[in-house]
Parts: C-alpha cells; structure tokens; sequence
C-alpha cells in the first residue's frame, strides 16, 4: 500500500514537474455552528475558521494511454470555543493513474471526523486506501473486471483505538455492455476485516474480526438519455471469527449502493447517492449496525454567475442487539443543506451556506439537533 503511494509520486515528479495542468486552490470558510459537540440540553456554540490550500495536476502519460492525476489539501480548523482542545488540522491526498478502463491510485485522508456516524465527538485518525480497478474493452458485447482496495483505519485518540482496523476487498466482475456507453453488470467481491489485536477490550481482536461475500447486479454509465452513474442491488453474507455467546458468527444484508447525476437541462442538475451496508461499532454489546444512506442533492442556475444548490438527507442506524437496558439502538438522521454559489471569475467564486441536521434515537441522551451557517470564499489559479 505504503509502495504503491510512493511509486505513483515518483511517477509524477518523473514525467516532469513542470508539465501537464497544474493548478493551485484557496479557500477560506467562516462558520457559525450552534451545537459544536452535538448533544442534547448542554450545547456549546463557536465561530470556526477553515483555511485550506491545495494543488491539483493532470498529465497524459506519452504512449501509456494512461493519465496522471494528483490531487493535495490541506488546512487548520479554529475555534473560538477553546481552540486548544477543539481545533484542527486537516489534510487529503491522491494519486492515480488512469483511463477508461483502468484506474490504480492511493488516497490518504487525515481528519477529525470519526468513521463511525454513531459517535458525536471529534476523533482524529487517517486512513489510507489503496484501490484498484480495471475492465476489458467496453467495445465488445461482453467483458470481464477486477476491482480490489486495502483501507487502514487509524485512530489518534486511545479512546477510539479499538476502532482501528484494515479492511481489504478483492473482486471480479462480468459485463454485458449495452452500448459504448452503458453496461449491465454482476460482481462477487470478497471482504476481509481485521481489527487491531493490541486493543484489550472485547471489540478488538478478533471477536469482530470478519470476512465475506458480496453478490450484486447493477448497471453503470449513461443508464438513461440525461443520467449518468451506478446503480445496483447487493447481498452481503459476512462471517465473524468468534461465536461468542448470545452472538450470532453469521450475518446477511440485502442492500444497494446508487449515485446518479441527471442533467435535466442546461441550468439544472439532480444528484442521487445512496447506500445500505454493514457499518462496524464500538457501541455497546453489537459488532455492526445496518446504515441506510439516501442523499439528494438539487442545483439551479439563475445565470452564468448564481447557482441555487439545496441538499436533503436521510440516514438510519440500526443495530442488531440490545443494550444494557434491553433496548436496540435505532437512529434516524436528518440533514438540510441550501446553499448559493456565485461566480466571480473562472477562477474566484464565493457562497453562503446553511445547515441544520437532527438525530432522533431510541437510547436517552443520543439525540440532538445542531445549526450551521458560513460564507466561503474559493480561487483556482
């Protein structure tokens, strides 16, 4: 993992620092946020400043049909709200090689955002995720894929160390394709989970070490006229090492993961995300949760220069087994986004944006309700 994120920024500097696109990006978000820990009947509010600079590369490699692209973020997150324990620094990074069929990169995220959307706290931790893709000729009427990536999962804080975790999965795919631009597909993808075993408490090691198997039918590229993405139905079957007592060592999910884009015409845009999947946990006596993702997002332009954005999305957290107290946690997420974006130049655009997002839980003290308001301003040069 480590060698293929070394190899690719050896390639880059290689093919030459000073060719291909090189662009440089600056940002600057301030925000309001009424609710910064996201609790219920104790709120703590701040104004956070969000300073973030960046490059982005893009080359063609001469005589590979491959391109090389780099991308790099980076910034610190202030609070007014005791900095010392509330700010951060943030940082994202990759880099790949490219083309229509074929895709090979590493991404490095580090971040204070924990993995797990049960948790409500900041959690610093990085991840590194190494990936994998590639397919025969979308020409022909059939065709053949893999797919593999190795995800690591770090957390800084102690607290959160039983989470740490590396994920792998490993894949082949079988295509019909449709048209040049359009593919009907079945995948079978293998996934192994393996937790630190220097954790002590029961979530590590391997009471939630796990693997399994995923089936899914799905198709891909232009689906209709104006849409383009991926859609398709998943059935998970995951065994744990461990059949500890009052657990069960087998688990399945029927699930879907969708992201379309539909350009309904020139000035307006619908995107739809979703996913249901396994999701692991630290929370009390579970090794999973079911997560039901739906996101839609909303974009209308009322010139060249205004763009009118509203996002809305649902999420669920179901888990399998009952707390202390007998009951199983089930949360329901909402989130409501508009936004306004202007463009001054090419290069210079500005925005106002708000943000409210509730939870509502069946376990005593897990709900909230959280607002944000900002004003960014961003150049790309």
């Amino acid at each position: 993992m480590k060698r293929l994120f070394l190899l690719a920024i050896c390639a880059l500097f290689v093919n030459s620092a000073f060719a291909g696109d090189l662009k440089f990006m600056v940002s600057e978000d301030i925000s309001y946020d009424d609710n910064i820990y996201l609790t219920d009947g104790d709120e703590k509010d701040s104004f956070i400043s969000s300073t973030q600079a960046g490059i982005a590369y893009k080359n063609p490699i001469a005589g590979t049909g491959l391109n090389l692209s780099a991308t790099g973020m980076g910034g610190y997150n202030a609070y007014t709200e005791k900095n010392s324990k509330n700010g951060f620094w943030n940082a994202y990074a990759d880099v790949n090689l490219s083309n229509d069929l074929v895709k090979l990169g590493d991404t490095f995220l580090y971040t204070s955002d924990p993995a797990n959307s049960e948790l409500t706290e900041r959690a610093k931790r990085y991840n590194n995720n190494a990936y994998l893709s590639a397919r025969t000729s979308r020409e022909k009427m059939f065709g053949i894929g893999v797919t593999a990536n190795d995800s690591y999962d770090h957390y800084i804080d102690k607290d959160y160390s039983n989470l740490n975790r590396n994920r792998i999965n490993a894949g082949v795919e079988a295509f019909w394709n449709i048209s040049a631009k359009t593919s009907a597909f079945i995948e079978y993808v293998y996934t192994n989970i393996d937790y630190d075993h220097r954790t002590t408490n029961k979530i590590g090691g391997s009471f939630n070490d796990s693997h399994g198997d995923t089936f899914a039918i799905g198709i891909d590229g232009k689906v209709a006229p104006k849409i383009d993405g991926i859609a398709k139905l998943t059935y998970t079957m995951r065994h744990y090492g461990v059949d500890a007592e009052n657990y069960s060592s087998y688990e399945d999910m029927l699930g879907y993961f969708v992201a379309l884009e539909w350009n309904v015409t020139a000035k307006d845009k619908i995107r739809l995300s979703g996913e249901r999947k396994f999701e692991e946990t630290a929370y009390i006596n579970n090794r999973y949760f079911a997560d039901t993702l739906v996101s839609l997002y909303g974009a209308h332009k009322l010139n060249d220069k205004l763009t009118l954005g509203l996002t809305l999305a649902y999420e669920n957290m179901d888990y399998d087994r009952a707390n202390n107290n007998g009951v199983k946690r089930n949360d329901d997420l909402y989130t409501v986004r508009p936004s306004v974006d202007y463009q001054f130049k090419e290069w210079l655009s500005a925005g106002v944006w708000y943000q409210w997002r509730t939870r509502n839980s069946n376990v005593k003290g897990a709900d909230y309700d959280s607002n944000k308001a900002g004003v960014f301003v961003k150049a790309i040069f």
